[in-house]
């Protein structure tokens, strides 16, 4: 099994002075619709069977323009891919947050932060397990996970089955490619924050 994992293209709260997203609606940029684009022209090959997306729309875009290439795919929201919940966070800078030292702490240990109003790594995790142990039964074999920075770092703490602490050794830019390899009951990276295919 062969699964491409997407991040979305640029959004305003991505460039500047990043702003955590969540589950704020931020759309794409205009850059972010171009990469997405071109994201969806590198994958025109790839014999994709099923993309999965979640229900922002700056995920939904940019399968969108996978999809163009692929009439013949599966296209399904998916709930687990949803961005992960900042809660009272979300709309606002680092600076905004963080006091002091805290700053530094977020990037060394991620895991030990309660968010208020928000998820846990521990749950969006356990979202992740269940969507990975309903892929590995499914008959498509060829697949494209639309969704979030968060989320796709835990995607690859959850298959290297490290500590949440490693969160951000895995995170990945705006409208790159990963790729991963299921067989004989193990899931291999192959491919990881591809960005080459952008302008």
């Amino acid at each position: 099994m062969e699964i491409y994992v997407v991040r979305h293209g640029e959004t305003e709260y991505n460039v500047g002075a990043v702003r955590f997203r969540g589950r704020k609606d931020i759309p794409l940029s205009e850059l972010g619709i171009k990469h997405a684009e071109e994201t969806g022209e590198v994958l025109a090959n790839v014999p994709i069977e099923a993309i999965y997306y979640s229900k922002l729309s700056r995920t939904r875009v940019t399968a969108e323009k996978i999809k163009e290439y692929h009439p013949k795919a599966i296209f399904e929201e998916e709930p687990y891919l949803l961005d992960m919940s900042f809660g009272d966070w979300e709309g606002k800078t680092f600076d905004e947050i963080f006091i002091g030292e805290e700053k530094e702490k977020w990037f060394s240990n991620p895991h030990d932060f309660i968010i208020p109003n928000g998820e846990t790594f521990y749950t969006v995790l356990d979202r992740i397990h269940r969507l990975f142990k309903r892929l590995e039964r499914q008959k498509e074999k060829v697949v494209v996970l639309v969704t979030h920075g968060a989320v796709i770092n835990l995607i690859f703490v959850y298959i290297t089955r490290t500590h949440p602490s490693n969160f951000w050794r895995f995170y990945p830019k705006p409208s790159s490619i990963s790729k991963i390899v299921y067989e004989n009951g193990l899931f291999y990276i192959s491919q990881f924050n591809n960005t080459d295919h952008l302008s």
